[in-house]
């Protein structure tokens, strides 16, 4: 085959299967070394569940963390993890608590998600809360103000699945649900 652009080559579209090959410059910033992967060793890396730290506080990152699942654990205190600046189409989808083989309680400590500070980055959108403690079944929905709220906390939950989209530089798009005794809060 003789030399090509890029641009030059035939697109796959639709054809495109997972065994499909890739060129990749790997450590573009130090020593570049072209190099293959597959389209589906490239999915499965770059959307490999990440599991956190039990620590007070954590900032993810649109490298490690943006388009994964984020695992929060069973935390030991109040945790905050602390998002990065959005950019539109990034997303972040945190589940937890990740609880011991065999427990079935609430976590005992809050998990503060913050945006930013000073309010230049909010939080837009709503939760599902299903209350764990009720005598009948109460679901209910916990909203931001859509303009300045820019922390999410979960109290003590027995379980959380909320995804974070960016729908601008300065919006975070949050959607998910909140199982606990005690409804989460948006709050500035």
């Amino acid at each position: 085959m003789a030399d090509k652009k890029i641009t030059a080559l035939t697109s796959l579209g639709t054809a495109t299967a997972r065994e499909d090959l890739l060129h990749v410059v790997d450590d573009p910033g130090s020593t570049p070394t072209n190099k293959k992967v597959t389209i589906g060793e490239y999915a499965n890396a770059l959307m490999a569940p990440v599991t956190l730290s039990d620590t007070a506080t954590i900032a993810v990152t649109e490298a490690a963390h943006a388009g994964r699942l984020i695992i929060v654990p069973d935390v030991a205190q109040t945790t905050t993890i602390t998002l990065p600046t959005p950019i539109a189409g990034m997303s972040m989808h945190f589940v937890g608590p990740l609880l011991a083989a065999g427990e079935e309680t609430e976590d005992t400590n809050s998990v503060i998600i913050a945006a930013g500070t000073g309010n230049s980055i909010f939080f837009k959108g709503r939760v599902t809360f299903l209350d764990i403690d009720a005598t009948a079944s109460d679901v209910s929905i916990v909203g931001s103000d859509n303009n300045s709220n820019e922390n999410l906390t979960i109290i003590t939950a027995g379980h959380y699945d909320i995804t974070f989209v960016g729908i601008s530089a300065t919006i975070w798009w949050v959607t998910g649900t909140v199982t606990s005794d005690t409804a989460p809060t948006f709050t500035d």
